[in-house]
């Protein structure tokens, strides 16, 4: 997140980095509003499923479309779920605070596309829940 080290990097360049980057975060408020909006998301549907899912006998029903059950699992994959969401959610963060000093409309482009992204993953994990 802001910082493209070239080479081993000395402690003060990773200190003004990592200053530069909380002062990112600090003046583009919309934008990390948006991105904690959908980490929590992500997090909170994780723990919502797991919660109600965790004393679940046999294997856990992961993905379903209309000619039937297409992946079980159980608790460890439904984790692998919430953490590839939490990366993505991350990544994406990092990425538009880049693209938010270039070009304001990528950025706020991206942002959006990750909050829709948060709601999606934790609509897929409240249908997880329901067919379980």
């Amino acid at each position: 997140c802001g910082w493209a080290g070239k080479g081993g990097g000395n402690t003060e360049e990773i200190n003004r980095a990592l200053a530069t980057m909380f002062k990112n975060i600090a003046t583009r408020r919309a934008l990390s509003f948006s991105f904690l909006v959908s980490f929590l998301l992500v997090l909170g549907g994780y723990c919502w499923a797991y919660t109600r899912l965790k004393g679940a006998s046999g294997p856990l029903i992961l993905h379903f479309n209309d000619t039937g059950i297409n992946q079980i699992g159980d608790l460890s994959k439904l984790a692998w779920i919430g953490i590839t969401g939490m990366v993505a959610v991350i990544v994406n963060f990092c990425i538009a605070l880049e693209l938010e000093t270039r070009d304001r409309f990528l950025g706020k482009m991206l942002a959006a596309g990750t909050l829709l992204l948060g709601v999606l993953i934790f609509v897929g994990f409240a249908a997880i829940i329901s067919v379980n």
